[in-house]
């Protein structure tokens, strides 16, 4: 049986790989979404349901590069049980990036789009990665080995 660990990283470098791969992946999820969403608009398609098969895309996309690059995870641990983390995290996330940039824009008088992006990278610095470094995809021990996401 399968144990979900929280431990400290192997090393600062180390971290640092998986920080820098989880942040590509975001990136380039979020560039094919934009991509997407773009090309579906253009093309005539309405706005709003290009926005959500731009997120539910991109959202796949992250969730896959994230599983099989940056935590490198194949077959490390439950898919079903992953995705379902994923999901929380997002949606909590969603809600973060909410209540940030509403309170950079309202209440600290930045301007919207500067505040919105900076919500955005406040909330994956300090929610979104933590959380799929080791909720969404933790290290797991199995039968007394120990399987690092590295």
């Amino acid at each position: 049986m399968a144990e979900i660990i929280f431990q400290k990283p192997d090393s600062f470098g180390l971290e640092i790989q998986r920080f820098a791969r989880a942040n590509a992946s975001t990136l380039l999820a979020t560039a094919i979404e934009w991509g997407l969403v773009t090309v579906l608009v253009r093309s005539g398609g309405n706005y709003l349901a290009a926005a959500g098969v731009g997120a539910l895309l991109g959202a796949l996309m992250d969730f896959g590069l994230k599983r099989q690059w940056a935590f490198m995870r194949r077959g490390a641990g439950s898919l079903r049980a992953e995705s379902m983390r994923y999901v929380l995290v997002s949606v909590l996330s969603l809600g973060w990036n909410l209540l940030v940039a509403y309170g950079l824009v309202r209440r600290l008088h930045v301007s919207p789009v500067p505040g919105v992006l900076a919500a955005s990278v406040l909330v994956g610095t300090v929610w979104n990665y933590p959380l799929h470094r080791w909720f969404v995809f933790p290290e797991i021990r199995s039968r007394g080995l120990h399987r690092r996401a590295s």
